[in-house]
């Protein structure tokens, strides 16, 4: 008996054994699978905070997109607006009668320097023969909705009424006439 009470011992303490290793096994696994979990759960904020970020990155693009074709609209529509205008005032100043006409081909007049030949737009063709003094020749009338170009051997000067709205008055006032529209 005292081998069998030996192999019971023996039976009993690697039983002993086995459950301690099983207990301990079991332990370790429930501590693996826990920072396993952890892990997952911190992987998990992580990609949903990244997701985040990047949706708010989305957001922010998108409405900056949108701001800009908003601001782009509106430039481009006050452009067309203020091109109507500007084609207005040249439409307006070319039905203006002679006599109002008179003083502002004069003042262009005194603005020509040296001898040339002045090429009239069509509608101011005789006041200008009028009014040029006799060192300049009148040429052939140019197509323009008024006013003339000066032509001499070392410059040109440009006196119809498309330039000096275009040229002179439009980046004079632009500014401040887009600031109403």
């Amino acid at each position: 008996m005292a081998l069998k009470d030996i192999l019971d011992a023996i039976s009993q303490k690697a039983d002993e054994q086995i459950k301690m290793e099983r207990f301990a096994h079991q332990k370790q696994i429930s501590g693996m699978r826990e920072a396993a979990e952890r892990s997952a759960a911190k992987k998990k904020q992580e990609l949903a905070k990244q997701k985040e970020r990047k949706k708010k990155q989305l957001r922010m693009k998108t409405q900056a997109h949108a701001d800009t074709i908003t601001k782009s609209a509106v430039l481009n529509k006050k452009r067309a607006l203020l091109d109507r205008i500007y084609e207005k005032v040249l439409e307006e100043i070319s039905k203006l009668p002679d006599e109002k006409i008179e003083s502002l081909l004069r003042s262009a007049l005194k603005e020509i320097d040296g001898k040339g030949e002045i090429f009239p737009a069509k509608s101011h063709e005789n006041l200008l023969k009028k009014l040029a003094p006799s060192e300049h020749t009148i040429g052939k009338p140019i197509d323009a909705k008024g006013g003339f170009l000066f032509v001499s051997d070392t410059q040109e000067q440009d006196f119809t009424f498309e330039h000096l709205v275009n040229e002179w008055l439009r980046p004079k006032t632009e500014l401040n006439t887009a600031t109403f529209l």
